[in-house]
């Protein structure tokens, strides 16, 4: 059975189009800003066909920490395993451990989240 949604019943044909990087660039740019597809935007411009609602995209910043928040794991993780091969101090062990999970309880707070 065919996956339901008005792209797939809809719109079954690809147009393509060439492009300078400066022009791809300043398409996908106003594409962005409006909150928008490519093809969507096009298709406004284009055909004046409303745009659907715009999507919310994560800012950078939340990108950002949210990747921070996984190295902030695989960090935790690392010092554990290298602590256990070599017999490490472990107070000091603790200690950066409870620092990782600070700046990681910190992150999630900082997107809006709980721990």
């Amino acid at each position: 059975m065919a996956r339901s949604g008005t792209n797939r019943r809809q719109r079954a044909l690809t147009l393509t189009a060439r492009f300078n990087d400066q022009e791809a660039q300043v398409i996908r740019d106003q594409a962005q800003r409006a909150g928008l597809s490519v093809g969507s935007l096009i298709r406004f411009a284009l055909l004046s066909v409303p745009p659907p609602r715009a999507t919310r995209s994560p800012t950078v910043n939340h990108v950002e920490v949210a990747r921070l928040i996984g190295e902030l794991g695989r960090l935790s993780d690392s010092l554990k395993r290298v602590a256990s091969h070599h017999n490490a101090d472990p107070r000091v062990v603790e200690e950066i451990a409870r620092n990782l999970s600070e700046m990681r309880v910190a992150c999630f707070l900082a997107l809006g989240r709980q721990p």
